[in-house]
């Protein structure tokens, strides 16, 4: 359920609260009379405590008209910089589903503790008997309507037939789980309804589920898959809804999970010793923007201004850096300065590409049927990989190309393409500009030199420790102004580079590809440069009056080509 809806149903929760329908769900993980660990922690179990801590958690997040993660993180963020035993907060997510984290005295450590329904006593007889005629009577193919309701009317049928006797808060329950493990993610469907939740990972049946919060970092949940039947359903469930193929004979599969995710699957103990696994990178419903960005830290207001013109003047960019460094992310900011009108084209493993741009399509590679040889180079029958998506492509007229990752044989029609005219994006894995080189050149890319220096730019991308928590930033944007005659080397000019003493992106003063454009559109350079400080202005004014959706962006975007005067006195430039 998205986080709007389950705002809407916060005051529903409050009244519900009152009306005591869980009281040892809530009471008990909500204000605990111990801690996780051990019998020393909270002894706020009043229920007037409880109401009054609910509309303190509502004032600080319902009235906050941002967007649904930027209340929750503002609402956390203000809890990071606690001492770690004080840490004891709880936000709400969907309906009827709360998150709590709080110290845990037996481990020393934050857990990430899942707040829902609790079936307990003769309610879980009654759940077994409705949950196993529910299952026996599915049909799939008659459902026409709505699948939550289709649930609903069920297991009213269901209790009328068999002349069930069950209370409401009790059904309530029911309807609950049975819509939670048929329609969402089951054990992790609270988690997956998280909006700050990075990761998510299993190792094992029985051990706990770890994810990766963008506040608090590492944590384990006390959410677990009881044995190895229920974990390797869940994998059977996640291949089965994401279109893949897992089995005994196959017992590794990466998949998009439908709403977005991407996740890699492990089945049985074949390959992971402890059973099977899952990893879930989460995906970001709404499209990014390139404020985001700027508010994150990640590029400043000079650098995004400077993207903007080379992006509007069909330069090359790769995004360059280790794992989990952010390159997508900052890739999928940078798209947004592409005009709302061109064509582009994204080609992916798995999709990650998420912009707004409806002259857009995107493209995902197939796996094939059979069993090839990788290794050997020998691809299953059937396969369509970043190679043939990438030749369609450019019979596809496209004005850019994206690419998701840049990594295989692709490489070398891709720098084709760029060489002669084409506009593209893309990521890749290296460190710094001499890893970069050597790997483009090197197998399975073998791209030569002299189709490499027709890219523009290199943005370097890198994930760091900034006042005792995890931050992404733009570390050097190295444009590439051509070869050397005389040692053949690539022609490069740091434009903007992070000093980590500071914080901060300094412009270098020089640049290339400025001059390149003035110089092939007939344009002074003078103009480009005026160009380059009005747009940082305006940026500036977006980021000062929280301008972020991307939706609004892409507004402000179309004004500054479509009625420049009026958005420049709106901005205050004239």
């Amino acid at each position: 359920m998205h986080f709007s809806a389950g705002m809407k149903s916060f005051s529903k929760n409050i009244n519900f609260i009152k009306s005591n329908q869980f009281p040892q769900r809530i009471r008990g993980y909500l204000f605990p009379k111990s801690s996780p660990g051990n019998g020393n922690g909270s002894k706020h179990n009043n229920g007037a405590e409880l109401e009054l801590h609910i509309k303190q958690l509502e004032e600080q997040i319902l009235d906050r008209k941002e967007e649904r993660k930027a209340n929750i993180m503002e609402t956390l963020i203000s809890f990071k910089n606690k001492p770690v035993r004080e840490i004891n907060i709880t936000y709400p997510l969907a309906q009827d589903q709360f998150a709590r984290i709080a110290y845990d005295s037996g481990t020393e450590e934050l857990v990430y503790i899942p707040v829902e329904p609790v079936i307990e006593g003769k309610e879980i007889e009654t759940f077994r008997m409705i949950k196993g005629i529910f299952e026996g009577d599915l049909d799939i193919g008659g459902i026409q309507t709505n699948r939550y309701t289709y649930i609903d009317k069920k297991v009213e049928e269901i209790i009328d037939l068999y002349g069930i006797k069950v209370s409401k808060e009790t059904l309530d329950k029911v309807l609950y789980f049975l819509k939670r493990d048929f329609i969402g993610y089951g054990e992790i469907d609270l988690l997956m309804n998280d909006p700050v939740i990075e990761d998510i990972s299993c190792n094992g049946p029985g051990r706990n589920v770890y994810i990766y919060h963008r506040v608090f970092e590492s944590l384990r949940t006390l959410v677990k898959f009881e044995n190895e039947y229920k974990l390797n359903s869940f994998i059977l469930k996640m291949a089965q809804i994401s279109g893949r193929h897992i089995s005994i004979l196959d017992p590794i599969t990466d998949a998009t999970l439908p709403e977005g995710s991407r996740i890699n699957l492990t089945y049985s103990n074949e390959v992971t010793r402890k059973g099977s696994s899952f990893t879930i990178r989460r995906f970001r419903g709404e499209p990014i923007s390139f404020i985001d960005l700027l508010k994150y830290g990640t590029l400043n207001a000079k650098q995004l201004s400077y993207l903007w013109l080379i992006v509007e003047y069909g330069k090359s960019i790769l995004v360059s850096g280790g794992t989990a460094s952010g390159k997508t992310t900052l890739l999928n900011g940078i798209c947004l300065f592409i005009k709302p009108e061109s064509k582009i084209v994204s080609l992916e493993d798995t999709a990650e590409i998420n912009i707004p741009h409806e002259n857009w399509i995107q493209s995902i590679t197939r796996s094939g049927f059979g069993r090839g040889e990788e290794s050997k180079g020998n691809s299953k029958r059937g396969d369509i990989g970043l190679y043939e998506l990438l030749t369609a492509a450019l019979r596809q007229r496209p004005e850019y190309i994206i690419v998701g990752e840049v990594r295989g044989a692709e490489a070398i029609t891709l720098f084709q393409a760029i060489s002669v005219g084409h506009a593209a994006m893309g990521t890749i894995h290296a460190g710094s500009m001499d890893e970069l080189v050597n790997r483009i050149e090197s197998f399975p890319m073998n791209v030569p030199r002299s189709q490499l220096a027709s890219l523009d730019l290199v943005i370097f991308a890198s994930r760091m420790r900034i006042n005792n928590s995890y931050a992404r930033r733009a570390i050097d944007m190295v444009e590439i102004g051509g070869i050397d005659p005389a040692t053949k080397n690539l022609i490069t000019n740091t434009v903007f580079h992070w000093d980590p003493y500071t914080d901060h992106s300094n412009y270098t003063g020089k640049n290339i590809l400025l001059g390149s454009i003035a110089a092939e559109h007939w344009i002074s350079l003078e103009y480009m440069e005026k160009e380059l400080e009005q747009r940082e202005k305006v940026i500036d004014w977006m980021y000062r009056n929280g301008i972020t959706n991307y939706k609004d962006v892409a507004k402000i975007l179309k004004s500054y080509y479509s009625l420049p005067d009026e958005l420049l006195k709106k901005v205050s430039l004239i």
